[in-house]
């Protein structure tokens, strides 16, 4: 196996697996998954005892040696004597690209990455290794060997520049440059840096920076070692340096990543704007509103009684459920909230801390709570380390029900454009879409909970902005939150571009009033669209977004927040909100799907092994016949008067849907024996999750009215990927020619024997995927209202023949990759 893109790779060595683990997330931090990296650590079983294996060593450098080589770190002499050992045991032509290096193997494996991520030479990549400890002794004055002497001067560092840069730095007629203060809290710290450097990689153009405020430098733009040699901190002026073909446009990049506003002294044009994360698309201009925030100081105090303090938490941690219930509740997004505060790796060992150092509960908490959000925080995956907020969301509401305070709160004002600092799921459910015109974070990310909320809403919105916008000031502020753009203070004819763009999307937006939920094919065929909705909010902006009806009422998402089972005059009482917004209207309802990665407090379920393939779903509510027969009672009568139909969720064989059809007699009669009113008959169908169920769907159909296929299980369960897994993303692509031969199936089966069939899972909303459903034949397509418009934009001009088309050729590849370039291809003209 060759390095990632051709890049250098790095075999880390150490005697703990935990070490070499850790150092292959602070390099993937700096670079993803730009550059291979190989981990030889430990001995024994799975490298679970101390020591190091020259097999294994070797097996490492033969994964990630490809044409451009391979740097080898190691952590002491043991591990030095196995990677000698380990180069006898690999090919010659193998051994030629490889360089074992005396650099630390931490700071040495973080700043090697970086160089290889920016196409960095075997030796350079070596080079930068050796040289890691160097900006370190340096500022500690310690720079007494060749390694820190090597960047601890100005002089020094000018005469390691590149031929290239040492050309540059004379002045020719073709030079660009730029000075400007470093906006960043934390100064030109590592991860800006690698970005630097990688951005800088890609212009055709020799860069170099100078502090000139120490008077250290310059130094190529090519080196973390380098970067972190000039010792940049908040305020200081760097002098950006550029010559050769790409020069001014290099300039104007690595300017806008490095601050925001205009320079100092340029000459060069700086950037219009600066980008922040594109998080919510819309286009906002208002006066700026700091997110206020009221968490009281938590005491580090001990008490006298341990078990009142524990029991005291535990009533907490209830009152925090209530508030985070409040404004979560009809999100999905509730669940892992809820999930959080049930988890024992946050109470149990908080109660512990109790127990054992005699310290209050809001300390104790708040130290479980730091020590999740660590481990969220150093993970790979942008989305899983998204999750730290909800960590930090959970933390500060049990604070709240421990000590007092309140939740964020806007001050009293006009619309305004809110800045915030890592904004929470329950901050950004509070905000008022009337009152918010966007939102800057000045942290967060586009895949976390909150971003999520922002997008629902149709707030538009922007993260990680922090070097655009400063912590305080700012009169007034601009956001493009398809673009990523943001403006402090912007100018007059800033302020007009921003009043065209928003004038254009008013202009584009199709009236909810103008949908009828139906979309048209060129042909004249129609392609439904329903709704995927939560709570009664959900299914408010789902009518007047214009869906045709709710495909997919989420019924468990009701009670998430419960830590006592809900009574049937309850579930109907809600329900029969939730079924008033669409009177008149088709209405989905899925009985209980929990269990697997929903687990409900008040159901107490028993861990399992495997929970995604346990018991839940169907099989849980069968397991549980009272609960069923309650949730059915409740449906019928929340939907007298009203277009209802059930739903069952995780059907595996036509048994399981008898038995519940069985069930919905009994709740019938029930209710019809004590003459309460209720919806009588219902159609009953099933959700298609499991492969068994799109392979049986002829034998189904005998049992079921109509089928809903769920992409996002159905696709977790037919390739074996784990929804949400970090390193299966490529696997969990519902455009994947194994799970569209299902749908096909189904639809099939379907049409035999007269069933409709329709899409709920995310499928149904991705523009990428919609047309491949409706050309294997769906026209019931059920998403979140916020999709609405990329979906029929997607749609829009198409035939149902050109659709088939398209979806035979994705039926005919190799991966999902592959299926979602035959619809691309197919949309490109000529």
């Amino acid at each position: 196996m060759s390095g990632a893109a051709g890049r250098v790779g790095l075999v880390l060595v150490s005697h703990s697996r935990a070490l070499a683990e850790a150092t292959e997330a602070l390099a993937r931090q700096m670079t993803g998954e730009a550059v291979a990296i190989a981990r030889a650590a430990g001995a024994g079983d799975d490298g679970a005892e101390l020591g190091t294996d020259a097999t294994v060593i070797a097996a490492a450098i033969e994964r990630v040696c490809g044409p451009a080589g391979a740097v080898v770190l190691m952590d002491i002499g043991g591990a030095i004597l196995s990677a000698e050992t380990a180069l006898e045991l690999v090919d010659p032509d193998i051994v030629a690209r490889t360089r074992l290096t005396d650099g630390p193997i931490v700071e040495g494996a973080i700043a090697a990455a970086v160089r290889s991520a920016a196409g960095g030479t075997l030796d350079q990549v070596a080079a930068e290794a050796r040289l890691a400890l160097a900006p370190k002794a340096a500022q500690l004055g310690e720079a007494e060997g060749p390694a820190a002497a090597a960047w601890a001067t100005p002089a020094a560092a000018a005469a390691s520049v590149a031929a290239g840069a040492a050309a540059f730095t004379a002045a020719t007629d073709a030079a660009v440059a730029v000075e400007l203060a470093i906006a960043d809290p934390s100064g030109l710290h590592a991860r800006p840096a690698a970005r630097l450097i990688t951005r800088a990689a890609a212009f055709d153009a020799t860069i170099t920076l100078e502090n000139v405020t120490t008077g250290r430098g310059p130094v190529p733009a090519s080196s973390l070692i380098a970067l972190a040699s000039l010792g940049a901190r908040r305020g200081d002026v760097l002098r950006l340096r550029a010559t050769g073909r790409q020069a001014a446009k290099a300039i104007e990049t690595l300017a806008a990543l490095l601050q925001h506003g205009a320079p100092a002294v340029a000459t060069a044009p700086p950037p219009a704007s600066s980008h922040a994360i594109p998080v919510a698309p819309g286009v906002a201009l208002g006066p700026v509103v700091r997110l206020v925030r009221s968490i009281p100081e938590v005491p580090e105090t001990t008490v006298d009684d341990p078990a009142a303090e524990a029991e005291r938490l535990r009533r907490a941690l209830d009152l925090a459920a209530q508030d985070l219930g409040s404004a979560l509740r009809g999100t999905d997004i509730l669940d892992a909230h809820q999930a959080l505060l049930c988890d024992p790796a946050l109470v149990d060992e908080a109660i512990s801390r109790i127990e054992r150092e005699r310290c209050n509960a809001a300390w104790a908490f708040r130290q479980a709570i730091h020590a999740a959000a660590a481990i969220y925080r150093q993970l790979d995956d942008p989305y899983l380390r998204a999750r730290e907020a909800d960590v930090h969301d959970v933390g500060d509401a049990v604070v709240r029900a421990l000590l007092g305070g309140a939740a964020a709160a806007l001050p009293d004002g006009p619309p305004a454009v809110v800045v915030a600092e890592d904004l929470t799921p329950s901050e950004a459910a509070r905000l008022d879409a009337a009152r918010v015109l966007g939102v800057i974070d000045r942290r967060g990310g586009p895949t976390s909970h909150a971003a999520i909320l922002l997008r629902s809403a149709g707030i538009p919105a922007v993260a990680g902005a922090a070097a655009q916008v400063p912590d305080t000031g700012g009169a007034r502020a601009g956001l493009d939150g398809a673009t990523g753009e943001v403006w402090l203070d912007p100018d007059p004819e800033t302020t007009r571009e921003l009043e065209r763009r928003q004038a254009a999307l008013r202009a584009s937006r199709r009236p909810p009033s103008a949908r009828d939920g139906r979309l048209r094919l060129a042909c004249g065929r129609e392609v439904e669209l329903w709704a995927n909705v939560a709570g009664p909010s959900d299914a408010r902006a789902a009518r007047q977004a214009g869906a045709l009806g709710i495909g997919l009422l989420r019924t468990e998402m009701l009670f998430l927040d419960r830590v006592d089972e809900p009574g049937e005059d309850e579930q109907a009482e809600l329900l029969a909100e939730i079924f008033a917004a669409f009177a008149g209207a088709p209405i989905v309802v899925r009985t209980l799907d929990a269990g697997g990665d929903k687990s409900l407090p008040y159901l107490d379920l028993e861990a399992e092994v495997n929970p995604s393939l346990g018991v839940r779903g169907v099989r849980l509510s069968l397991a549980r016949p009272a609960l069923l027969e309650a949730q059915l009672r409740a449906i019928l009568v929340a939907g007298r008067g009203h277009d209802i139909r059930v739903l069952v969720p995780m059907v595996s064989t036509a048994a399981e849907v008898s038995a519940v059809r069985a069930a919905l007699e009994r709740a019938h009669e029930a209710l019809a024996a004590t003459g309460a009113a209720h919806r009588w008959p219902v159609a009953t169908g099933i959700m298609v999750e499991v492969p068994s169920a799109a392979l049986m769907a002829d034998r189904l159909a005998r049992q079921a009215d109509f089928f809903s296929i769920g992409t996002n299980d159905l696709t977790q369960h037919t390739l074996a990927a784990e929804r949400g897994h970090p390193r299966l993303h490529a696997l969990a692509d519902p455009a994947h020619p194994a799970v569209l031969r299902l749908v096909r199936a189904v639809v099939e089966a379907g049409h035999a024997a007269k069933r409709p069939v329709s899409v709920c899972g995310e499928a149904a909303g991705d523009p990428g995927v919609a047309p491949l459903l409706v050309g294997l034949g769906i026209t019931r397509l059920s998403m979140c209202p916020s999709a609405f418009d990329a979906v029929e934009d997607a749609l829009a001009g198409a035939s149902f023949a050109e659709l088939a088309a398209i979806a035979e050729e994705a039926l005919a590849v190799d991966d999902a990759a592959a299926a979602r370039a035959a619809r691309a291809a197919a949309r490109r003209p000529g």
